[in-house]
């Protein structure tokens, strides 16, 4: 074969296959018959997204998007929540089709009619939001819906079981394929559906967001198991907010910003602050300064003594009006469960919960709504949202379950939900719209609007900005400052250090279920607070 045009780029083998058949190189005269560029530091494309364009209704979710990944390649593909990326995770999965445009594996079209052909094409899917059968065995989960059949179409368990196996051996997974899925940690869940990707031989495998819910150890594992997946040639395509991992993980980073492409970037020449700039696209919008907290004011919320055992052991601690709490602690620490035990979500071994100083017992969520607490969930897709609903709905239900109303008022509750989202900048501000068509910042805008929107003394937040990219991460501090500035008592729940200490006034520590210190002012540092999580050290807390 020969060229008429020039090229770019060719593989590292040079006899490798075209489409019509090898290059003859000329023994000793390559440079001299062709006129070649050689760019060793681009891989050759394998994976190629060309013009690709989505609307839904007037909404255009992408628009001509055009991007290479190289085959073999670890790529990230960043930008703000409602920059297009999960639209266009949707059309590479065969969920959505697009209105124009076309994907291309090795210069071949992909033909996507639904998630079972992208995995047939050899593309699996990560998703952050496990998608499992939790009452199937692993083996089950990594086989469900191309299941191995004996003559009479019977399963055949034990070569699913066997294979299984050697996938998870592989990726040095220690689960055996007979345990069912519930039991399964976040992180083993996860690799699970990578496992999934490789029993299918697939050669795309494509992360959305799957590290939010991991240690550092277990990001440590899934990073090891993914470096193992490059060195055999498999193409990672990695969705992330979290842009250390994305420099740690990925050679190339594609930005993608208002459904369009903005550049692809070397992580070899290219650093985070030029990656943030390209996905904000503009000035960050101004910081919301908040006053000096009033610590003579009163305690809104007021915890003596509580336990739910195994959880939680004598925590006490204290709110108040105008100010924000931190909790800090490491994975099974007790935070998420202490949230849970003083929103009636638990029911307390013993200890007391006061309201503006009022003795509470609550047996449930709505009567921990009607005495004055909000609590934001961490789970905001499983917890927090109705899909079913439109924002409408989803904006109003928790002020209709407060106040008991016996028949909706479809005028009051647009007059609700529009203004929450003017108050909280939820876009698109269409309320007649699903929660599934919005991005995940602007889904948490949601949950944290539908309990604004009942007027609390008290605001519960566990993990307010987990999966939520850096401008709406902005925006809901902004939300949380604000809050405060107007009288509420701020409770936040949060693994992310350097957020718990710019938001909090105070940080209380806790591990093993109990509270192990509180920090305030210049006393809370990344340092003081992590030798609070990690160590045995004798530090009385100051309810």
């Amino acid at each position: 074969m020969l060229f008429s045009e020039p090229i770019t780029r060719w593989p590292n083998d040079p006899m490798a296959q075209w489409p019509n058949g090898p290059i003859q190189w000329p023994h000793g005269q390559m440079s001299q018959w062709l006129n070649v560029r050689y760019d060793p530091s681009a891989p050759m494309p394998g994976l190629e997204f060309h013009h690709v364009s989505k609307s839904f209704g007037a909404v255009r979710a992408l628009s001509d998007v055009s991007f290479s990944v190289g085959e073999g390649d670890a790529h990230a593909v960043v930008g703000e929540n409602g920059a297009g990326k999960s639209t266009l995770l949707k059309v590479l999965a065969g969920i959505v089709r697009p209105d124009h445009g076309e994907i291309r594996w090795r210069d071949e079209r992909l033909h996507l009619g639904g998630p079972r052909e992208a995995i047939e094409r050899g593309i699996g899917m990560v998703y952050q939001e496990l998608l499992a059968f939790p009452n199937l065995t692993v083996a089950g989960n990594i086989f469900a819906g191309r299941e191995i059949t004996r003559a009479g179409g019977w399963l055949d368990d034990a070569s699913m079981r066997t294979r299984t196996a050697q996938i998870l051996a592989e990726l040095h997974v220690p689960v055996s394929p007979d345990t069912p899925m519930d039991r399964l940690s976040t992180a083993l869940c996860q690799l699970v559906q990578v496992a999934r990707a490789l029993t299918f031989e697939c050669r795309v495998i494509v992360l959305d967001e799957p590290t939010t819910a991991l240690t550092d150890a277990e990001v440590d594992h899934l990073f090891d198991v993914l470096a193992d997946l490059r060195r055999r040639g498999v193409t990672i395509l990695f969705v992330s907010h979290r842009l250390p991992e994305v420099f740690r993980l990925c050679d190339r980073i594609t930005v993608m910003r208002d459904g369009q492409f903005v550049d692809t970037f070397a992580r070899a020449t290219t650093s985070p602050d030029d990656i943030v700039r390209a996905m904000v696209g503009r000035e960050p919008p101004d910081r919301v300064v908040r006053a000096e907290w009033n610590r003579s004011a009163a305690p809104v919320l007021e915890i003596r003594g509580l336990t739910r055992r195994p959880l939680v052991h004598e925590v006490s601690l204290r709110v108040g009006a105008g100010e924000i709490v931190g909790i800090f602690g490491l994975v099974g620490s007790g935070r998420t469960e202490l949230l849970e035990t003083i929103f009636g979500l638990g029911r307390p071994d013993r200890g007391e919960i006061f309201v503006d100083g009022r003795p509470v017992t609550f047996r449930s969520a709505h009567a921990a709504a009607r005495a004055g607490l909000a609590l934001v969930p961490e789970q905001r897709q499983q917890q927090g949202l109705f899909f079913n609903l439109n924002l409408r709905h989803n904006l109003a239900i928790a002020q209709a379950a407060k106040t008991e109303v016996r028949a909706i008022n479809a005028a009051q509750e647009d007059r609700l939900a529009d203004a929450e989202v003017a108050r909280l900048s939820i876009r698109p501000p269409m309320t007649s719209r699903t929660p599934d068509t919005l991005s995940g910042g602007n889904q948490q805008k949601v949950v944290a609007g539908k309990w604004l929107a009942t007027s609390p003394r008290v605001l519960l937040l566990d993990e307010p900005t987990k999966g939520v990219d850096v401008g709406a991460k902005f925006e809901i501090h902004n939300i949380i400052r604000r809050q405060a500035a107007e009288g509420m008592g701020c409770l936040v729940v949060s693994s992310d250090l350097p957020e718990v200490l710019a938001l909090a006034d105070r940080v209380i520590v806790m591990r093993e279920g109990r509270v192990c210190g509180e920090l305030a002012g210049d006393e809370a540092t990344e340092e003081s607070v992590m030798r609070l999580a990690t160590h045995e050290v004798d530090v009385e807390a100051h309810p």
